[in-house]
């Protein structure tokens, strides 16, 4: 007989509400609110019954795109005397975190202690992301007594920061569309876009199978998905309209997961964030009956329940794993708490990891900053060339599409791609520089590339021989694959067979910008039966513990190439199986 350990910690919930500042003594005071990634720490100056500085101490949320808010939101508070001030376009989070931080520094007596609701946990969720989230509201809603914990200061992980793109075949949307889909044509877009032998068979034809129910059951806890219908991807078109958008993006599948689990908060539903999960525990046969932590105040703890779900996302959160598993150079737009913690436990268990080669990468990247998570974009589909270290192109750069652009950064030697260009090469009033979350804010291209010249990263010359020598490219080559371009120009027969924008890069200055691939999601993960249960190298279950969302793999699903909506339909799909597999084992 296994044996549970009680659990009976608490956690201090916040009130959010200032009171009339009259009432509050002239003063410096100090609160904490919950950022992006992690707490944000500022100090309140009262003079005269009224706030007069608001200063961020600490924070830890993203350089460049936390900038608006930790700049704008401190003064409109002063302006205002008020922590409720608009959030700062593109900084939602961090905006919200700076105003909680301010409402806790003037209200240190409005904290109320909460306990957990039950003394044993049924299930334990290690993180509280989309797919996190999705498991512990459903398996609340069959009764099971769930206990969710996350290392981040606030819940929704990388959906924060997401589209909002989901999959699903045979939904109540489609049927409201008047469009027929079934799980065979579902499967028949893995193999097609994703290549046979690529994925692991019996959870693709798993996930084709119940995406849909999953999708409606997310529809009925309310959902906004804005006009409700459904489109053909993102990405490379699927074969039957069966994406679905979050209004607003991710945001929108947490925001009613979250609604639905909080309906069960106070009878058998408790979370924990800023919880720092530092491995599994197993018991003498090797099965997981909990994990060990560390709670925001430092104490170590242990904990206990019959099912633990690893919802802990990928990696690209960690600039080590992804140049261990796939790239030389690389940036990323996932959150800092995505740091491939999952893996780890799970490896220790002896689950191998599968397709951990292939990771999805994005075109254009342009390292501007020492952290790998802040950085600048290039629009490569706008008309420059792309050329690697050896000098040479590498495709149709007008007519790429998305997997096409993918292979091509993650292919590139050192993954290093070089767009070059001349300014009436370009498409006129395209977008050529962004920056901020997604590459959102057009840059000005005279500025920008100002900037870029003076960190190293761009090159400016009068001749193509002069740029190759400032490069560092081989000079014959290089001029050699320009001259064949602007022949291919001339004869309207280029060598890669570029048909748009095929202007000739005959008239100076001419110039160069560096580009690395960026991600947004990895794709490999641990292998797992259609029960979401981890198998260990011998293709024996591991019992006890179970996976869902990011760390589920795309490409186990999905295969090798990016497929519209299967990002967020990994946490739906399999966060729901895991809950549903679990109650049914323990009889709810």
């Amino acid at each position: 007989m296994r044996k549970f350990l009680s659990l009976l910690l608490a956690l201090m919930m916040v009130v959010c509400c200032v009171p009339a500042l009259a009432e509050t003594a002239d003063g410096v005071y100090e609160g904490t609110g919950a950022g992006l990634n992690g707490n944000i720490k500022v100090s309140v100056t009262v003079s005269g019954g009224v706030i007069t500085d608001v200063t961020v101490l600490e924070h830890s949320e993203t350089a460049g795109i936390s900038d608006p808010a930790l700049e704008q939101v401190p003064a409109a508070i002063v302006a205002a005397n008020s922590a409720d001030v608009d959030v700062a376009s593109g900084a939602t989070y961090t905006s919200k975190g700076i105003m909680e931080a301010v409402k806790n520094a003037l209200n240190p007596d409005a904290a109320a202690e909460q306990t957990m609701p039950f003394e044993q946990a049924d299930i334990l969720v290690i993180g509280a992301g989309m797919a996190g989230l999705t498991t512990a509201a459903r398996a609340a809603e069959l009764g099971l007594n769930v206990l969710i914990v996350d290392q981040a200061a606030t819940y929704g992980g990388s959906a924060n920061v997401a589209g909002g793109t989901l999959l699903g075949a045979g939904t109540r949307m489609q049927a409201e569309a008047g469009i027929e889909d079934d799980p065979d044509l579902c499967f028949a877009d893995f193999v097609r876009l994703g290549g046979a032998g690529n994925f692991n068979e019996e959870i693709a034809r798993e996930f084709s199978q119940i995406s849909g129910a999953a999708v409606d059951w997310l529809d009925d806890l309310g959902t906004d998905f804005g006009d409700r219908v459904p489109y053909y991807g993102v990405y490379q078109p699927l074969n039957v309209a069966r994406n679905y958008s979050g209004n607003g993006g991710a945001r929108a599948f947490v925001d009613a997961l979250y609604a639905e689990l909080e309906k069960y908060f106070g009878t058998n539903a408790y979370m924990m964030l800023n919880t720092y999960v530092t491995g599994l525990v197993t018991d003498d046969n090797g099965a997981v009956i909990g994990c060990k932590a560390t709670l925001s105040d430092g104490t170590e703890t242990t904990f206990l329940a019959p099912a633990t779900v690893v919802c802990t996302g990928g990696y690209g959160g960690s600039e080590e794993l992804l140049k261990k598993y796939n790239f030389e150079n690389v940036l990323s737009t996932s959150p800092t708490c995505v740091t491939g913690d999952g893996y780890a436990w799970l490896e220790a268990l002896g689950a191998p990891l599968t397709n951990m080669d292939f990771c999805t990468s994005y075109a254009g990247g342009i390292p501007t900053s020492d952290d790998f998570r802040s950085f600048g974009y290039f629009n490569a589909t706008n008309g420059a060339l792309w050329i690697n270290t050896e000098g040479e192109r590498m495709a149709d750069e007008t007519g790429a599409d998305s997997h096409v652009k993918s292979e091509t950064w993650a292919n590139a030697p050192h993954n290093i791609v070089y767009t070059v260009f001349t300014t009436d090469m370009l498409i006129p009033d395209a977008k050529v520089f962004s920056t901020g979350a997604w590459g959102s804010v057009r840059e000005d291209f005279d500025t920008y590339m100002a900037t870029l010249l003076e960190k190293g990263l761009a090159w400016k010359a009068d001749s193509v021989e002069d740029l190759a020598q400032q490069m560092g490219l081989p000079v014959d080559t290089f001029t050699a694959t320009i001259k064949a371009y602007n022949d291919g120009c001339a004869s309207g027969n280029d060598p890669f067979g570029r048909t748009t924008q095929l202007v000739a890069m005959e008239n100076g200055p001419f110039y160069a910008v560096k580009t690395v691939p960026y991600v947004m999601i990895t794709s490999g993960g641990p292998m797992m039966t259609k029960d979401c249960e981890v198998l260990n190298s011998d293709g024996l279950v591991i019992e006890g513990v179970y996976i869902a969302g990011e760390i589920v793999g795309m490409a186990n699903v999905g295969g090798h190439n990016s497929i519209g909506g299967m990002g967020h339909g990994n946490c739906l799909v399999w966060g729901k199986k895991a809950a549903e597999v679990i109650a049914a084992k323990l009889g709810k």
